[in-house]
């Protein structure tokens, strides 16, 4: 383990695991940290020089070359764009870690598509402050939640049935559809470790792939999503007055609530006119695998960061609202989200979740890799004193 002087104990933990289990730096290489002016003044896009300043450092010891590019440029809603300064460094480097809220490859078809040409190996580092780097969240093995990511992936078989069950009034079923694609750099199977699967690696790792559906029907109720879009839509992603999904035949036929769901009404109808009433589909779903992926507001103050953050936590499901696919005149793809923390989840014979409780964490190889870390954040939830 490497630390550096002056770092906290706990923060040069999360980055030896970023840079040595995730990023996996080696010396001689070109490594590229981006991270934008605003988000050290309250904007968007969360960042503090000190996080970026202890990770540029360690990087260095690993006898790699660690560049910092500050970037100042405002995102145009339904015209986001990679700024050609970020291309040109992206090109010049091997491995490029992100500190952006705004540039992701989810959301951005032109970054997703240069990261494929490029070959380029993208981590994205969700702990952006130096505060986010002292937590259990950051701190806990990457090893053990690779595991748990790739064990909860492993029930999800084209043609079995499914069942979602929530004490919310949620209960959905249908059936799982093939992948996205089988030449698909990423999502060639449900079952893939991010090292077979191409060049982009979240830390601390987040999501299984996600899981498409078909026959799907029911009624989906929710109270929180990703925060990415949830900012257009206008609205907190945190609601006052969940809101409630008709689903048939993977298609949401009303949207019931207050006005977070009038809001959603209105942002779905002004979506058509950019790529269609596929905008109302209903057939994905997947699920986050951290179980320390929670932070108190003294932490991170920032709401925007705090829901990404327990987005990826190991009792969080999610549906795509819509999801349809980019088009050549709309390259972006609308990633809305509708969350739950709560449920019973089946999958063929398979109990996925009982209640909130991701089974996977009880499997014998991902108790074997938290055996291999003892005081250490891993499976429980962390005891706090106030």
């Amino acid at each position: 383990m490497t630390t550096q002087q002056g770092i906290p104990k706990g923060a040069a933990v999360a980055i030896n695991e970023l840079l040595d289990h995730c990023a996996k730096i080696q010396a001689g290489q070109e490594v590229v940290l981006l991270a934008h002016i605003d988000g050290l003044y309250g904007g968007d896009n969360l960042v503090d020089e000190k996080a970026i300043s202890w990770i540029q450092a360690a990087i260095q010891q690993r006898g790699a070359n660690a560049s910092v590019l500050w970037i100042d440029e405002q995102a145009k809603p339904h015209a986001w764009r990679l700024p050609p300064v970020v291309k040109a460094a992206l090109t010049a480097c091997d491995v490029f870690i992100n500190h952006s809220f705004n540039i992701v490859f989810e959301e951005m078809v032109e970054f997703k598509q240069f990261v494929w040409e490029q070959k380029i190996l993208m981590v994205r580092n969700f702990a952006t402050t130096a505060p986010l780097l002292c937590t259990a969240w950051a701190q806990t093995p990457h090893e053990l939640v690779s595991e748990i990511r790739y064990q909860a992936s492993v029930p999800f078989k084209e043609g079995l049935t499914w069942q979602l069950t929530d004490d919310n009034g949620t209960h959905l079923e249908g059936l799982i559809d093939p992948p996205y694609n089988p030449n698909h750099p990423w999502f060639r199977t449900y079952t893939i470790r991010r090292e077979e699967g191409g060049a982009y690696r979240p830390w601390p790792e987040w999501v299984i792939p996600p899981i498409r559906l078909s026959n799907t029907s029911g009624i989906f109720i929710f109270d929180r999503m990703l925060s990415w879009w949830s900012r257009y839509i206008g609205i907190s992603p945190y609601f006052s007055k969940p809101i409630r999904l008709t689903i048939e035949n993977c298609r949401i036929t009303k949207i019931e609530g207050g006005d977070e769901a009038d809001a959603l009404r209105r942002f779905l109808a002004s979506m058509v006119e950019r790529l269609g009433d596929k905008v109302y589909d209903f057939n994905c779903l997947h699920f986050g695998v951290h179980p320390q992926a929670a932070v108190g507001s003294h932490q991170c103050p920032n709401i925007l960061y705090r829901r990404l953050i327990d987005h990826s936590h190991s009792s969080n499901i999610h549906v795509h609202i819509g999801a349809p696919p980019p088009t050549s005149t709309y390259p972006y793809w609308m990633h809305c989200t509708g969350d739950i923390r709560t449920a019973t989840f089946r999958v063929g014979d398979t109990l996925v979740y009982d209640r909130g409780h991701l089974t996977a964490l009880d499997h014998p190889a991902v108790l074997a890799i938290a055996a291999k870390y003892p005081g250490r954040p891993g499976l429980n939830p962390e005891p706090r004193s106030y």
